[in-house]
């Protein structure tokens, strides 16, 4: 995974970014929002209304999944509901 990170830090632009706002000085991050924000502003005005549908979409499809996968914990893993139901009984 370090190899990885470290290679990514060599693509130009992003990982330059990317690695001062991770290693760089405290309002880097500030920055590198900003420069994610306005290449996200570039894109739509190149590319158009589509992207940002598209957008939409992908950040909606992500949403509802990750609102599944956090509610749907007690369905997958019954050692909690177990633990729950024992603590419970206890207390009576």
């Amino acid at each position: 995974m370090d190899t990885a990170l470290r290679a990514f830090y060599h693509v130009p632009i992003l990982g330059w970014l990317t690695k001062d706002a991770v290693h760089g000085a405290p309002d880097a991050k500030y920055y590198f929002v900003i420069n994610i924000l306005i290449f996200y502003a570039f894109l739509v005005y190149l590319i158009g209304y589509p992207f940002l549908i598209v957008t939409a979409l992908t950040a909606t499809g992500l949403a509802l999944t990750s609102i599944v996968t956090l509610t749907a914990v007690d369905l997958v893993d019954n050692s909690l509901r177990a633990r729950r139901y024992r603590r419970e009984q206890r207390r009576k």
